[in-house]
């Protein structure tokens, strides 16, 4: 016996879908007609598992961002003005350039073809269309929205986007200002400090202490580079590999939200994420249950997983969103009150979107106030070091010149 993946219509038009267990696909078309349905698609359950892979790996994560916002506006006008989806779907895979992206769209128009619906078929793709816009399709589907939903979902991912790109560029400005401040540190300490300290051969004793400390470190730079090069190098992959583990993963996220100066960024853009997330599938018909479940796994921090997880097992017992929050350390109370008054007024969708876009301002303000503190913190961290090994390499000099002007 076979387990079968059927899509089905009866004489009304009805569509349905589902598994049944049968020898082969004779029978199992045999079963679906003795119920009245006339069979759309019948596939065995390995072998729609094997479909499933390679359409999957199809997309890939290679389909960059900007191309599935183009895709979902594009998609959203066409169907606004009438054109149907399979139409649509061929006019874009038309004027697409071959590569990830159209095959995606090729498989996409196959399923659409055969009779599944726009979300199962961009369900086929998870490592491109999210569980997000899965949903959100799959409930404008239901409730005839999809020109404007798909709007809306390319509205979110844009926001989304543009919010990920500023804060990444926010921390990735100090850490190319530690590497090359550290290039330089040990530029100066392995090759132009050496060139000096002959000038002071033979007369180490008469050095100053911080002249003495800095050529005994140049020293040890120079005699034993093999050694502490390879610690660096082993030092930067054991962060790497252990960053890599569920232990790790816990360490860098707690990191990030701590972390002066960026740390309140990080966290503002991750509430803002949640926030947006959960106003845009809940005022589209989700249900909260299922909402907090998708706001979960897009999170992107192991704390603010945790915080939804708990969410969902109190919303399991019956208790209301608010309830959670008003527990956790990274939810700010201002916020928990809002969410809370629209529990109330049943509005709960609306009020987090709102809460959301007025957290999106608080985030830009947040990234332009760090950035005009990391760039001046930075220069003066990695000048002290430098000009500290300046000073400490040419205070003999100085010393030597005040002597021979007595």
């Amino acid at each position: 016996m076979a387990t079968f993946r059927y899509l089905a219509r009866d004489q009304a038009g009805v569509s349905s879908s589902g598994q049944l267990t049968a020898s082969n696909t004779s029978e199992a078309t045999k079963m679906l007609r003795g119920e009245g349905k006339f069979v759309v698609k019948l596939q065995e359950l390995t072998q729609a598992a094997t479909a499933q892979r390679i359409a999957e790996s199809a997309g890939s994560r290679r389909v960059k961002r900007h191309e599935i916002i183009f895709f979902l506006t594009q998609l959203s006008l066409m169907i606004d003005a009438g054109v149907p989806i399979a139409e649509a779907l061929d006019g874009m895979i038309r004027q697409t350039k071959p590569g990830a992206l159209r095959r995606v769209l090729h498989n996409t128009l196959r399923k659409v073809e055969a009779g599944d619906p726009l979300s199962d078929a961009l369900a086929q793709h998870p490592k491109v269309f999210g569980s997000l816009i899965v949903q959100l399709v799959r409930a404008a589907e239901m409730s005839g929205r999809l020109p404007e939903t798909l709007e809306r979902i390319a509205g979110y991912l844009t926001t989304q986007n543009e919010i990920v790109s500023k804060v990444r560029r926010a921390m990735l400005y100090p850490a190319l200002l530690s590497l090359m401040g550290l290039g330089v540190v040990i530029f100066l300490m392995t090759y132009l400090l050496p060139k000096f300290t002959v000038i002071y051969k033979g007369k180490e004793s008469l050095l100053p202490i911080p002249t003495q400390i800095v050529v005994a470190i140049s020293q040890w730079m120079i005699d034993y580079w093999p050694y502490w090069s390879s610690g660096l190098v082993l030092l930067t992959l054991g962060i790497y590999f252990f960053l890599r583990t569920p232990r790790g993963i816990t360490a860098s996220h707690w990191l990030v939200l701590n972390m002066p100066v960026t740390g309140k960024m990080v966290h503002k853009s991750l509430l803002t994420r949640s926030l947006h997330t959960l106003g845009t599938l809940i005022d589209s018909g989700i249900s909260v249950l299922d909402a907090v479940g998708i706001t979960r796994r897009l999170a992107g921090n192991k704390y603010f997983e945790e915080l939804w997880d708990q969410a969902l097992r109190d919303l399991q017992k019956g208790q209301q969103l608010s309830a959670p929050l008003y527990n956790s350390k990274i939810f700010p109370r201002p916020l928990t009150q809002m969410i809370e008054a629209g529990e109330r007024s049943g509005k709960l969708g609306d009020v987090m979107k709102r809460v959301g876009d007025w957290m999106e301002k608080d985030v830009k303000d947040a990234i332009a106030s760090a950035t005009k503190l990391i760039e001046p913190l930075m220069i003066l961290i990695v000048g002290s070091v430098v000009g500290a090994i300046a000073v400490a390499l040419l205070l003999p000099i100085f010393t030597m010149a005040r002597n021979i002007s007595q």
